[in-house]
């Protein structure tokens, strides 16, 4: 019998998971087998918590820099300081929408050649649901037995329906000049995700090109990060 992780629902279940969404990780994105997540919650999640999610940096910055398109096949776009930019198609190779007449003239006379993004985390809760998705549907996939067992209901809850005032955390690191240097030839790299554990504790580990991140999949105290790594953040998600 088919038993969802999230809602304990039982299937037959219809619709495929992909564990990193395809609008993060593009078409290899690793799936769930069947029976993990049940059509219901795969819809929630993509409509309430992925799509907000991906739409926050780091994560709207990696897709707009390798046209990752969603589902629907929209490319994505961003604010940022001289207008609106939009992923052309081609990874690395970005348009732009100029907020006005005189940044478009001062774009084709190369007196601007740089823009400027927002580099924070705007959508919190979101980030931090995504990613505790992604982590159980990997643990479930490998070790089903330990995604069902009281060890991490408390994740699962969270990633699901989290109540008002409950709290998680995770880290981020990210550097956009490594996102970039990708498509320079300085450095490879292809989306993945896997389960480590850190001081007997469970965690996710999203390792992207420039963007890494870490979730723990049980209630914990976060590690200190290194007070010199400016690029390293610890973030507390509160519903």
């Amino acid at each position: 019998m088919e038993t969802c992780i999230f809602c304990q629902s039982n299937g037959p279940f219809t619709s495929i998971s992909h564990i990193i969404p395809e609008s993060l990780g593009g078409a290899l994105s690793p799936v769930a087998p069947p029976g993990i997540t049940c059509d219901g919650c795969n819809q929630y999640f993509g409509q309430k918590v992925e799509l907000p999610a991906l739409a926050s940096f780091p994560f709207s910055f990696y897709r707009l820099f390798n046209s990752i398109p969603t589902k629907k096949g929209k490319m994505t776009s961003i604010s940022a300081t001289l207008g609106r930019i939009y992923a052309s198609g081609i990874p690395g190779l970005l348009e732009l929408a100029p907020r006005n007449h005189t940044i478009l003239e001062k774009v084709m006379t190369d007196e601007i050649t740089s823009f400027r993004v927002v580099a924070e985390v705007t959508e919190p809760l979101a980030v931090c649901r995504m990613l505790l998705k992604m982590g159980l549907e990997l643990l479930a996939k490998h070790l089903y037995d330990v995604a069902v067992s009281a060890r991490v209901q408390d994740a699962i809850r969270y990633a699901r329906s989290p109540t008002r005032g409950e709290h998680w955390w995770f880290s981020v690191y990210a550097n956009p000049e490594d996102v970039v240097e990708v498509h320079q030839g300085l450095q490879k790299g292809i989306p993945s995700i896997e389960i480590v554990e850190r001081g007997g504790v469970l965690c996710s580990a999203l390792l992207l090109p420039g963007i890494t991140t870490l979730t723990p999949l049980e209630r914990c105290n976060p590690t200190p990060l290194n007070p010199d790594d400016a690029l390293m953040r610890l973030i507390w998600a509160v519903c």
